[in-house]
């Protein structure tokens, strides 16, 4: 029987998995789209007869690519990356090697296998927790620095009308650290996730 500390972290971890991975998707598509229509004439001709539509459709992933990295690191909002790390490390018995062989019987495994399964598992500290959020800290600060002020003045809401102040804004991006961002963010997941499951 799956525990309330355990189905709070699966709810949570999954919350934050499609979080990220949306954001994601909509921010590599936006890029690929764009690398695309620059790299062949015939698929920039092409996008050109309906230029309104492109124009739209970018606009559109980027600015859901930056309202999903402002979800996942707004302090505010009920499931964010924070809310995560705190369910994660409430009752770091969830990621022990007897709930975890109590997951695997679950799934089918009998007691003995379980117990082999699990014999050389990694069983996560506070310390551990407390690394994992301070290099959260570093990757807010690169949100916080760069992005936040995109996603709540120029995309979440319009406070910024000025189309060469909200271009000065973009202009602090940085495409590489982007990538970065959510490269970051699919390791925590793997990581959270194979702690609860392997």
């Amino acid at each position: 029987m799956t525990t309330t500390a355990e189905a709070a972290f699966e709810q949570e971890l999954e919350s934050f998995r499609t979080e990220e991975e949306t954001a994601q998707q909509h921010f590599f598509a936006y890029l690929s789209v764009r690398e695309l229509a620059a790299s062949n004439h015939d698929v920039l001709e092409a996008m050109n007869a309906t230029p309104l539509f492109w124009l739209t459709t970018h606009h559109a992933m980027l600015l859901s690519a930056f309202i999903g990295l402002g979800r996942i690191f707004d302090q505010q909002s009920s499931h964010n990356i924070d809310r995560l790390m705190t369910v994660a490390s409430k009752d770091l018995t969830v990621f022990s090697k007897g709930a975890l062989a109590k997951r695997k019987q679950r799934a089918g495994l009998s007691i003995k296998e379980a117990r082999i399964y699990v014999s050389d598992a990694c069983e996560p500290m506070a310390r551990d927790f407390r690394a994992l959020r301070k290099e959260i800290s570093a990757q807010r600060a690169i949100y916080d620095a760069r992005y936040r002020g995109v996603r709540d003045k120029v995309f979440a809401h319009n406070e910024i009308f000025d189309l060469t102040a909200a271009n000065q804004l973009l202009a602090n991006t940085r495409v590489d650290e982007m990538k970065a961002l959510f490269g970051f963010l699919s390791a925590l997941y793997d990581a959270l996730w194979q702690l609860f499951h392997n």
